[in-house]
């Protein structure tokens, strides 16, 4: 998996969205280890890798629908999910918009989009 870090944070700057070693296992197979990034207020991120390589998984585990192994996950600088942090999804204020089969057929892209909203 490739994270786009070419618009990280300055040090000492707050993140909007911070990752910071994080680590997913499912069972003994771990699927992500060490990932750390940060997203500031505007800036957009993108996440790339072949098929399997933990991208959902870390989507997931932003939008607070797995639980990490280790590390944290901090939004405007409130942690919401570490080892023993797990904020509830509804209470992220984050959107996640899964791919294929979970769309609406009838609804415009847009509307898909927003229903999440």
């Amino acid at each position: 998996m490739s994270v786009n870090t070419a618009h990280m944070p300055a040090a000492g700057q707050e993140s909007l969205l911070s990752i910071n070693d994080l680590s997913i296992a499912y069972e003994d197979t771990v699927v992500l280890n060490d990932i750390s990034f940060g997203l500031e207020k505007g800036q957009i991120g993108s996440i790339l890798g072949p098929s399997g390589c933990g991208k959902t998984s870390l989507l997931r585990a932003i939008a607070g629908f797995l639980p990490l192994n280790q590390g944290s996950i901090s939004i405007n600088a409130k942690v919401v999910s570490s080892a023993s942090v797990m904020l509830a999804p509804v209470k992220r204020s984050i959107g996640l918009v899964f791919q294929d089969f979970a769309l609406f057929p009838h609804m415009t892209v847009r509307q898909n989009v927003e229903f999440g909203l």
